[in-house]
């Protein structure tokens, strides 16, 4: 009969061998814990993910602030490369006015230089087109009547008369201007003014200069040889040119004076009757002048 000691110990002995299969049982018991809480937790958040979008939706696409780059490795350090800049715009420069070369200076002439040429009178002559310095007309409204460029400083200027004159409007041709004085302007007229006899008739005086100018002098005559002598009172130089007309009817011509002189002087033109032919009043009219 086995003793009461031989019992305890037996009790122990099956004591001992059962502990490793509770163990064994609770550390199962303890794992299925575990996923039970991890998957609550992922359902937790997954609810508050979901919550976090759905506020997002309803508050409007606010923009969530930026993350910070992971920090590269040391091997993988690259400076950052600059934005792309465009052209930087520069202000406009200062527009620099062009260079105008200023017109060559006249060169004066040694001495004077004066040339006379003679040519019909066209169908019309428009005064102040012509005349870009001076321009004068005679005979518009009577014997004394005389009419010039308003702007013109009495640049033609005619001497003192040295035998009776009249008024005539026997041109073939019509003589036109604007800005006189005293009369403004006219749309056409023939008449001029003349003498009668040998050796009548009109002197007239223009300003000479180292300055080419042309003075056109518009002449006629009535049975009558003219002739048109002129001179530069700063030398010898001196022209002339004859206009014949045997007949009873006017004869006109445009006799073109180009000169220059060496200093300030002045250009002096006599234009008389050189013959007379018949007993009426033969002779040489006068009808404009202009200069340019």
């Amino acid at each position: 009969m086995p003793s009461t000691a031989d019992g305890r110990r037996r009790g122990r002995t099956s004591h001992r061998a059962d502990a490793p299969g509770r163990r064994k049982n609770a550390g199962h018991e303890w794992n299925e814990y575990l996923s039970s809480a991890a998957v609550i937790l992922a359902g937790v958040l997954v609810v508050i993910g979901f919550g976090f979008v759905a506020a997002r939706a309803l508050n409007g696409p606010d923009k969530a602030p930026p993350l910070d780059p992971p920090a590269p490795a040391l091997g993988d350090v690259r400076l950052p490369t600059p934005p792309s800049q465009g052209l930087i715009p520069l202000g406009s420069p200062t527009p620099t006015p062009p260079k105008t070369t200023p017109p060559p200076a006249t060169r004066a002439p040694s001495r004077d230089q004066l040339r006379i040429a003679q040519g019909p009178v066209p169908a019309k002559v428009d005064l102040s087109a012509e005349g870009e310095s001076d321009w004068v007309h005679w005979g518009l409204d009577g014997t004394f009547s005389l009419e010039r460029d308003k702007g013109g400083d009495f640049r033609i200027l005619e001497g003192a008369p040295t035998a009776p004159r009249f008024r005539h409007s026997l041109s073939q041709q019509t003589f036109t201007w604007s800005g006189g004085d005293p009369v403004a302007s006219t749309t056409g007229t023939r008449t001029g003014i003349r003498t009668c006899g040998q050796g009548n008739g009109f002197t007239l005086t223009a300003p000479a200069g180292t300055t080419p100018r042309i003075l056109k002098l518009y002449v006629g005559s009535v049975s009558a040889r003219g002739k048109l002598t002129a001179r530069l009172s700063t030398g010898d130089s001196t022209g002339s040119t004859v206009l014949d007309n045997r007949g009873g009817t006017l004869r006109t011509a445009v006799v073109t004076v180009a000169y220059q002189a060496p200093r300030s002087g002045q250009l002096r033109l006599t234009w008389s009757t050189d013959s007379a032919y018949g007993k009426g009043c033969a002779g040489v009219t006068l009808e404009a002048a202009t200069l340019s």
